[in-house]
């Protein structure tokens, strides 16, 4: 089995899955070199032609996205990214125990069906998929985090925090897998679906939320500080998180260039990382030191 130690099983179980479809081995490539060409073209022409949003890109995108998972996407593929979109507000709440649900304005941030933090993240159909401006919405979750976030509100509710979980995904209702099983070809797994997302936010997204889209990995940043605070006394956990230290630009807290993003990025790094931390979280309480500053 192709696996790595410091993921989950299920994770490790996906990918090792994919690796021996023929859609990973044939398609993936030919996807990666169409994608690099269409940016190539395409983001000196949306800086020219589409620097701003007209009104349509949320829709296009997501129907996209919509007609991949019920047609296209494997099972396993569907529920990884909808598990992802369910689990991520659920760990960014997490960290924001204590802290206010306002920006640094003082405004109510957004939250309704499939976006804010503290919006309503039930997928029952493809339907509510493009009604909710899904892929949009996911995007800008981090940005959120990163505006809402203050480290020492965080350290202040560090023992509450550690002594609670993020509440169980399986709350949400995941309808839209049931469409998956009945009416997709099983033709693409994980890897392949998120390259159909990232190019689909590429050829209809306008410049600013294509380059927003593509550099929505800061929350990253955020989240592996709080989980090396919340388990600083687990030694074990720490060398496990260990190897999801910042080493590419774009996940830390600097825009890297969109001509530069790396789209598997999103899946290896992003989702993964949100599954461990989740999984840590719910299955293996910190130890909780006499004081944690």
């Amino acid at each position: 089995m192709y696996s790595f130690p410091y993921i989950t099983d299920y994770v490790n179980g996906v990918f090792s899955k994919e690796k021996k479809q023929w859609d990973f081995i044939l398609l993936r490539p030919i996807l990666l070199v169409v994608y690099f060409l269409l940016r190539f073209i395409l983001f000196p022409l949306k800086f020219f032609l589409h620097r701003v949003p007209y009104g349509f890109e949320a829709y296009l995108i997501d129907r996209s996205m919509a007609f991949g998972l019920k047609y296209l996407a494997r099972h396993d593929a569907a529920e990884l990214f909808i598990r992802h979109v369910q689990i991520e507000p659920l760990l960014y709440r997490h960290m924001l125990t204590g802290q206010a649900a306002v920006d640094k304005n003082g405004e109510e941030h957004l939250a309704k069906k499939l976006n804010g933090i503290n919006g309503d993240f039930n997928v029952e159909d493809l339907k509510t998929i493009v009604r909710g401006q899904l892929t949009i919405g996911h995007d800008l979750l981090s940005y959120e985090l990163v505006d809402r976030f203050d480290k020492q509100v965080f350290l202040d509710n560090l023992k509450k925090i550690q002594s609670n979980k993020p509440a169980d995904h399986e709350q949400y209702d995941k309808g839209v897998l049931a469409q998956n099983r009945k009416h997709s070809f099983q033709l693409l797994g994980p890897t392949n679906i998120v390259m159909l997302i990232v190019t689909a936010i590429t050829v209809f997204g306008d410049l600013r939320t294509t380059v927003t889209a593509l550099n929505s990995f800061g929350s990253d940043s955020i989240l592996l500080w709080c989980l090396k605070r919340i388990y600083a006394e687990d030694r074990q956990v720490q060398i496990d998180l260990d190897f999801f230290m910042q080493e590419v630009s774009n996940r830390g807290h600097y825009n890297n260039s969109a001509f530069f993003s790396n789209p598997s990025q999103y899946l290896y790094y992003h989702v993964v990382f949100d599954e461990v931390v989740y999984d840590l979280l719910r299955n293996q309480p910190p130890p909780i030191a006499a004081t944690n500053v």
